[in-house]
């Protein structure tokens, strides 16, 4: 998750004693299992614990940015560092691709590249997260004058309130109308981890801004463009001229886009719950979204401003993720409001979890929409003609489970108004569970519009 996620982390593995008088009960190679989805790993010892340790943890915040492994025995835990420790059996980094050439030459082209676009279109990525950046994208943005699409890590980065804001980016179907229309396309921030896989289709020159450049795109960009980011986007500020979009256009391509995506049917819907919660949720409230079918709509529906206000798996797309997120994120910043949005799959992977946010009275609210299916993949299997098999279960009552596992809960049935208990759940202490049934059927309609 972390590699995919481009997600600094340091994962510290208890390992076992390389004594070969002792039978090798519990024990194999950890450096040899993380070493594919790690950028280093380290058997940690009094000798290396200095600046190969440093430089080990450091590489987990050079973009691409991802985790390192740490191999400890109980042994040498308890071994004084030597003053003059350092090197030691650290795996290999791999650097980064380079393309593009010199950051001037790169910075030339991309300029010119501006100067020739009378319709441009920029996507921003999870870098454009970062401090700093998102100010000098807006910046970017109106002086181009130009319609923006952000990948899903990178909501908010734009505001959605923005007139130059269209929607999100995945690398399917739904951004088609808008791309169709450009004549230059330029990522900032983008990462290929963020698409999903499809054919790129679009007829447009690409140019990639991005810290650490790669070429996993599925396109051939025409430059890209490496280094800070927010010094990349300073420096085409000062170079960019307006563009011939108008305002009114990038309105109706988005009003298209976010109607296409909407969900039909009778009773709750994962629209009509996201829209019933973004309606309600205290000022500044964070949402946590689960990977599954209802994603699409949290995704389009829910408000965003700044980064970060939507929180969500994206380059594994991890079911079970929301729950823990939404106490992370109160653990984290106790003074915002969080609401976690799941299928009732997901869930069920991290059930444990409501006990974990009662011990510790994290006031987050916890929205399962509930169909009792696995529909994102219950579609896929539809879709390709599949017999339906093990995606359907009997109705699990989540409300009664939460309340025995010490949370508040709330069942909200087909039909019945979830608004009226919305403003008690909001305003109640420690943490709070609604399970609400939805309908699913307007599901497959909408994964055609997305992604076909």
């Amino acid at each position: 998750y972390a590699s995919l996620e481009r997600a600094p982390l340091i994962l510290i593995t208890d390992a076992g004693e390389t004594d070969d008088s002792l039978p090798p009960h519990q024990i194999f190679d950890q450096q040899a299992l993380f070493t594919p989805i790690t950028k280093g790993t380290l058997r940690l010892s009094a000798e290396n614990a200095g600046i190969t340790l440093d430089m080990l943890v450091q590489s987990s915040l050079v973009d691409p940015c991802g985790p390192v492994h740490i191999d400890l025995t109980a042994k040498d835990a308890r071994t004084r560092v030597l003053p003059e420790s350092g090197q030691g059996n650290l795996m290999p980094l791999e650097d980064s691709p380079e393309i593009g050439g010199s950051l001037e030459k790169s910075l030339s082209e991309i300029t010119e590249l501006l100067s020739h676009s009378r319709r441009p279109v920029l996507i921003a990525g999870l870098q454009a997260r970062r401090a700093g950046v998102s100010g000098k994208l807006h910046q970017l943005v109106h002086q181009l004058g130009c319609p923006v699409l952000t990948s899903y890590k990178a909501k908010g980065v734009m505001p959605e309130t923005d007139p130059h804001f269209v929607g999100l980016f995945t690398g399917a179907k739904a951004e088609g109308e808008t791309l169709s229309k450009a004549d230059l396309i330029l990522t900032i921030g983008l990462d290929p981890v963020e698409m999903i896989p499809s054919p790129w289709t679009y007829a447009a020159p690409v140019g990639v801004v991005m810290h650490g450049l790669s070429q996993a795109f599925p396109f051939s960009a025409v430059v890209g463009l490496d280094g800070d980011l927010k010094t990349s986007i300073e420096s085409l500020i000062t170079m960019a001229v307006g563009s011939d979009w108008e305002t009114g256009e990038i309105k109706e391509l988005r009003s298209r886009m976010l109607e296409r995506l909407s969900l039909r049917g009778q009773g709750h819907t994962a629209d009509s719950i996201i829209d019933a919660l973004g309606k309600a949720a205290p000022a500044g409230a964070r949402l946590a979204v689960d990977a599954g079918a209802h994603m699409f709509s949290a995704m389009a529906r829910w408000p965003a401003a700044h980064p970060h206000d939507v929180l969500k798996s994206n380059g594994l797309s991890t079911m079970g993720f929301a729950l823990p997120a939404t106490i992370a994120s109160y653990l984290n910043d106790p003074d915002r409001p969080v609401i976690a949005v799941s299928g009732d799959g997901g869930m069920l992977m991290c059930l444990a979890e409501l006990s974990t946010a009662a011990r510790l009275n994290v006031p987050v609210t916890v929205v399962v929409l509930n169909d009792a299916a696995l529909s994102l993949i219950d579609i896929k299997q539809q879709s390709n003609q599949h017999p339906v098999s093990g995606v359907r279960y009997p109705p699990i009552d989540f409300a009664a489970t939460a309340r025995g596992l010490g949370c508040q809960a709330w069942t909200i049935g087909a039909h019945d108004s979830i608004e009226e208990i919305l403003p008690t759940v909001f305003s109640a202490k420690g943490p709070c569970v609604i399970d609400v049934a939805i309908n699913p059927d307007g599901y497959r309609d909408q994964m055609a519009a997305l992604r076909k």
